[in-house]
């Protein structure tokens, strides 16, 4: 019997309390502080479960076996949870989902290896999946990886162009969503499924991360820290629009990020630049395209 989606999103949230769970007794252990902080990350109250949702709606579409799609999209928002702790150490980030974040609430050392725990047990939990779903899963985590360190490296730099975005949000964002839908259709045996899926992944990523960077300049009830992307010197996909429409900004930007602190007041300014740049707008525009290029992927 085909589970509703509330029951299926049920499951999904047991299934990461129980993978996550810990002796309490056992308090010369570390694992408690451990599992606590990866219980944090994820069960936030602001968590969007938008893996988990996708792998839902794909197994619909091809008649999936609901148990194995709980461990799929359990894996999902393990390695996603993962990216978020490393993230928000390279970022030092201090709010995510509303709350603070684990390198604040706890430290960098716990954020990093809770990290690593969630890596563990993301492959760990698809052994009853064919082998070829945590092959890939595997390639998206380097993948992942090889992004986040290319987006280290271009922090700061006011001349990235949008080929080299477009690179990183794949491999940070639209590889994640490329393979629940490909790990759903493999366990229907459905291989053109799997290919649109995957294609329709790529394509949602991208706008994804857009809407992403886009709340990163619109204040808002988002949960997260606001301009951080400027704050942190992190070329954001609306900051590269607004370069490429405006050199004053670009200017103004760069003479910001020369120096090793900014004031709150200049971060602030710089964000309503970008708005005032139209680079909100066409960011805008632009995601609802790629929307559309996902809707017209899966055919």
């Amino acid at each position: 019997m085909t589970p509703t989606k509330q029951t299926f999103l049920y499951q999904v949230e047991q299934h990461i309390i129980s993978s996550l769970a810990w002796d309490k007794e056992a308090s010369w252990s570390d694992r408690p502080a451990l599992a606590a902080a990866a219980q944090h990350l994820c069960m936030a109250p602001g968590a969007k479960r938008a893996r988990p949702k996708l792998c839902y709606f794909f197994g619909l579409a091809v008649e999936a076996d609901f148990d194995l799609l709980v461990d799929i999209a359990t894996t999902g928002e393990f390695i996603h949870g993962a990216s978020l702790l490393h993230d928000d150490v390279i970022d030092s980030g201090t709010l995510r989902r509303g709350a603070p974040t684990v390198n604040a609430k706890w430290d960098n050392i716990t954020a990093v290896l809770a990290g690593d725990l969630l890596l563990a047990e993301s492959i760990k939990g698809l052994h009853r999946c064919p082998r070829s779903i945590a092959q890939e899963a595997l390639e998206v985590v380097a993948e992942m990886t090889r992004a986040t360190m290319l987006e280290a490296h271009i922090r700061g730099s006011t001349n990235v162009p949008i080929l080299q975005w477009e690179y990183i949000a794949q491999g940070k964002t639209s590889s994640m969503f490329r393979w629940c839908g490909r790990s759903t259709a493999c366990t229907a045996q459905d291989t053109e499924a799997m290919d649109r899926f995957g294609q329709f992944g790529e394509h949602f990523g991208i706008a994804f991360q857009m809407a992403d960077d886009l709340l990163d300049i619109r204040p808002t009830d988002s949960g997260k820290t606001p301009f951080a992307d400027i704050r942190n010197k992190n070329p954001s996909y609306p900051l590269i629009l607004a370069q490429n429409l405006s050199a004053d900004f670009r200017s103004a930007l760069a003479k910001a990020w020369a120096r090793p602190k900014m004031e709150e007041e200049e971060i602030y300014e710089l964000g309503q630049y970008v708005i005032a740049t139209g680079a909100a707008t066409q960011t805008r525009d632009i995601i609802e395209q790629r929307i559309n290029q996902a809707i017209e992927a899966l055919g």
